[in-house]
């Protein structure tokens, strides 16, 4: 797998940590979906890998202090951690939002 590099969106301060600030634009999304949730308290970016052509889907995944949150786009993936007090309602509002 390589990692793209040239294109991205990028968010940073608040509760976004500042290691990695590139995020695809389903990813982007999400975040932006769940930043101001008061029972977030931390939103980790992991890098960017290119995947090959598929179709679109964000599995989550449970983890200490909150969600692993895997988005994959139509070539790429990004994992997404957010920490956060209630997973069930974090994961709510990304599904909501996904819907809208």
């Amino acid at each position: 797998m390589s990692i793209l590099t040239v294109m991205g969106i990028h968010r940073a301060g608040g509760k976004i940590t500042r290691s990695h600030t590139t995020l695809t634009d389903q990813a982007a999304f999400i975040v932006d979906a769940i930043h101001d949730r008061p029972e977030v308290t931390k939103i980790s970016l992991g890098m960017i890998a290119n995947i090959g052509r598929g179709k679109p889907n964000v599995k989550f995944l449970p983890i200490t202090g909150g969600l692993k949150v895997v988005v994959r786009g139509n070539t790429s993936k990004q994992e997404i951690f957010i920490y956060t007090g209630d997973p069930g309602s974090t994961r709510g509002a990304v599904l909501r939002a996904l819907k809208a």
